[in-house]
């Protein structure tokens, strides 16, 4: 302790001594300038946030630089041994002299601390101004509408309809940006919950979108009359730029959100040029509107029934309504599926009023037209687009995932690609169902349970009583349970009606579920269902899985017993003819099938006509199966002549496709290539494009592998993601150019999809289970 104390007074004699205090007060004072002065130029230069907490930084920096360069130019004090007298300090320091360590010598550190911050201050300056006007280039047309304040009977409905119609109104006049408001409401909701909020809080709310301005107001009943109040806020400072307040009766408040609109935009300096922008709904009819809102509202909560009721009453009162046309059209495309007539019937009838739609979803309008007629490369890039222009639309990112979930193969898009869009659309509104049901898709397939269970859980959230929640509460519970063997398995299944067994399905359809989904697609036929439920389970998916796990005597079964039914007599011919080609079906049944395609007319058709191509293509009949590809010209002709453009442009596609398989066949493989690659993604359509993208495709690798491209080729086997016909062959042949590759682990997957596949197979495909099973245990050994 003495020792210590000593140490102490010796140190604070030497300071004292030594002026060291006097120079730390004087650098310290300094100090306190230089932050004076730092906070001045941050009001007056518009520095950064993090000037001032640098320079603290700096002087403290500064301030052991000074400490320890006095330390090392005159010597600190030394302790000592234990009890030694203190040694004598040197007589220019007894005599009170600091040559060395004077004030100016303070003040130096504090310069040069001060000037390593301007410098980099000088250097913001003088760089801000290209990533500045990029912030305010993102900011600069972007505009929220937060959620209206309502008061007064009747007005509920107009809190997120306000949104929703000025949001439209605002959007494309001029450079102006609306954000979607599925997003605002989406965050307004983990903010504010279902609540309200202070003008101030809903701006930064904006802010934190990276919007530019806010809208905020409230709706009133007063007296049998409705007032419209409204603000404009900058979501940069929070001031107030525009204000609007309009009065007038309940059923003229279409009027008033136009006459709001035109206000607002006035004051904001957007007059001309307007044009007819005032109805973006293109609606003038307040019944119409108001339906149309009723059905958003069961949209939302993924009540496809009623959502579908209230478009269709929108536009029985108003038959321009193109928005209620093109939600009903993506209606009826979740509550049955996009073949359904109506999904293209309403979206035709949508763009006959196109004109009049607000440019968003004018755009959209355009990506599902494209989408829906299977135009591959134009709705990718038009969905690209989308999220281009509208980064901050969850319908934007959605768009570019189904785009990529549906239509993806047909350009060999790599499955790690179709997820992300639908996780940001999600991202941007938590209570967006539809990407959730991807997701949901997507995970159970490839058995990943960890995302399965966060995407049920938050697509539980928000929809927990449809029928959908159902479907996705029994995929979890099945994924999770020995599906083979449970008896409570098949107990739950025959609770299903045919849509939810439809829906499961579509969850778990994957190598690593194969005994669930043999379970699952067996129900479909049940006696519990109509007979077009049953037929359509037999030919279909009974049939198509059998095919699927190389069961072609289970798959042929399945069609006889629907051909009894006798519902679909057509679509069970077409698969018969498939079967043949295809899945290694009994050779016996090739006459009576082309007897009885023949009699219901299924050559005339462009997928029943490439199907005989292809059977005469597999049995080298090369001749034959060009002058079907002939003939495929001529029926894209005859669809082109009746006004069906889309069929044409797949037929004339299908044509060449063939053409290019035939070309692969003689070895002209660079033609081949040249030939499949234009047509693959023209060929491409729902209904049965599958089948014959599936086989070019795998005639687009055959041929790229020949022309030494091994590397694309791989590319493009991945994009086989659900094909009864063609996964197995292009999984092994993707699994033998991995193996030559030295891609272990890649190979075993696609080796594995084989095995998981075959399990079960027929005689006819055991060799290529076991090529299969040998590789795996030859890459597993060398692991």
């Amino acid at each position: 302790d003495l020792a210590n104390e000593s140490n102490v007074r010796r140190v604070l004699n030497w300071l004292g001594e030594h002026k060291m205090i006097q120079v730390l007060a004087i650098y310290l004072a300094f100090s306190w300038v230089i932050l004076e002065v730092t906070d001045v130029f941050i009001d007056k230069l518009a520095l950064p946030a993090w000037f001032f907490p640098a320079a603290i930084i700096l002087l403290l920096i500064g301030l052991a630089v000074v400490t320890a360069t006095a330390i090392v130019e005159h010597g600190a004090p030394t302790s000592g041994e234990a009890g030694a007298e203190p040694q004598p300090l040197p007589k220019e320091l007894l005599a009170g002299k600091f040559p060395s360590l004077t004030w100016p010598r303070a003040i130096l550190g504090g310069v040069l601390a001060f000037g390593a911050l301007t410098i980099a201050g000088f250097i913001w300056v003088a760089t801000r101004g290209g990533a500045e006007d990029e912030v305010l280039a993102a900011l600069e047309n972007n505009i929220v509408v937060l959620p209206f304040h309502t008061t007064g009977a009747g007005l509920e409905v107009w809190r997120e309809g306000l949104m929703d119609v000025l949001s439209a109104n605002l959007d494309g006049v001029g450079d102006l940006r609306s954000v979607d408001g599925r997003a605002v409401m989406s965050r307004w909701r983990k903010r504010f919950g279902d609540g309200e909020a202070p003008a101030d809080e809903g701006v930064a709310l904006a802010a934190d979108m990276g919007a530019r301005w806010a809208v905020h107001g409230q709706a009133v009943e007063l007296g049998g009359q409705v007032r419209l109040d409204t603000r404009v806020y900058s979501a940069v400072t929070g001031e107030l730029i525009a204000t609007s307040s309009v009065l007038g009766t309940p059923d003229s408040i279409l009027a008033l959100t136009e006459g709001v609109t035109l206000e607002l935009l006035r004051e904001l300096g957007e007059e001309q040029g307007l044009g007819d922008r005032g109805r973006a709904f293109t609606s003038t009819s307040l019944e119409a509107v108001q339906e149309y809102l009723d059905g958003e509202r069961a949209r939302r909560h993924w009540d496809w029934d009623v959502a579908i009721e209230s478009y269709e009453r929108a536009l029985e009162i108003d038959s321009t309504f193109a928005m209620a046309a093109v939600r009903l059209s993506e209606s009826y495309g979740w509550r049955y599926s996009v073949n359904h007539p109506a999904v293209v019937t309403n979206a035709e009838h949508a763009l006959r009023f196109a004109d009049r739609l607000p440019p968003r979803d004018r755009s959209i309008l355009e990506f599902n037209n494209a989408f829906k007629q299977g135009r591959a490369v134009e709705a990718i890039s038009l969905a690209r687009r989308l999220t281009d222009r509208y980064p901050s639309d969850p319908e934007a990112w959605y768009g570019l995932g189904e785009a990529y979930y549906h239509l993806g193969s047909f350009l060999s898009v790599p499955r790690g690609e179709i997820s992300p869009p639908f996780e940001r659309a999600v991202a941007l509104d938590s209570t967006f169902n539809a990407p959730l049901v991807h997701l949901i898709e997507l995970a159970g397939r490839s058995a990943d349970r960890a995302a399965l269970d966060r995407f049920v859980a938050a697509s539980l959230a928000n929809d927990s009583t449809s029928d959908n929640s159902k479907v996705i509460r029994l995929t979890r519970t099945l994924l999770a349970a020995d599906a083979a063997d449970s008896t409570a398995v098949g107990e739950s299944l025959e609770a299903l009606s045919f849509d939810d067994l439809r829906r499961l399905l579509l969850d778990i359809l994957g190598p690593p579920n194969v005994d669930l989904v043999k379970q699952v697609s067996h129900q479909m036929a049940d006696p519990r269902h109509t007979v077009e439920e049953r037929s359509r389970g037999l030919y279909f998916w009974i049939n198509l899985t059998e095919v699927w796990l190389g069961r072609p005597s289970a798959a042929q079964e399945a069609l006889d017993a629907a051909e009894r039914l006798n519902a679909d007599p057509e679509r069970v011919a077409f698969f018969q003819l498939a079967n043949l080609t295809y899945s290694g079906a009994d050779p016996s049944l090739t006459e009576r099938s082309f007897a009885r395609a023949e009699a219901l007319g299924i050559f005339g058709t462009l997928d029943g006509r490439w199907v005989i191509a292809a059977y005469h293509l597999k049995n080298g009949e090369l001749e034959v199966a060009e002058a079907h590809a002939d003939t495929l010209m001529l029926l894209a002709d005859s669809l082109e002549a009746a006004g069906d453009t889309s069929q044409a442009r797949s037929g004339r596609a299908l044509s060449a496709g063939m053409n290019g398989l035939v070309a692969g066949r003689r070895g002209q493989h660079q033609e081949a290539t040249e030939i499949l690659r234009g047509a693959i993604p023209s060929a491409s359509r729902f209904g049965d494009a599958w089948i014959g993208a599936g086989e070019q495709l795998l005639g687009l690798a055959a041929s790229l592998v020949e022309l030494g491209q091994v590397a694309e080729a791989i590319r493009v086997l991945e994009g086989f993601e659900i094909n009864s016909y063609h996964e197995v062959p292009a999984a092994l042949f993707q699994g033998r150019l991995l193996e030559q590759q030295g891609e272990r682990e890649r190979a075993i997957r696609a080796y594995s999809k084989v095995a998981a596949l075959l399990r079960y197979c027929e005689p006819q495909f055991t060799p290529q289970r076991e090529v299969a099973e040998r590789a795996l245990a030859r890459l597993t050994a060398e692991g």
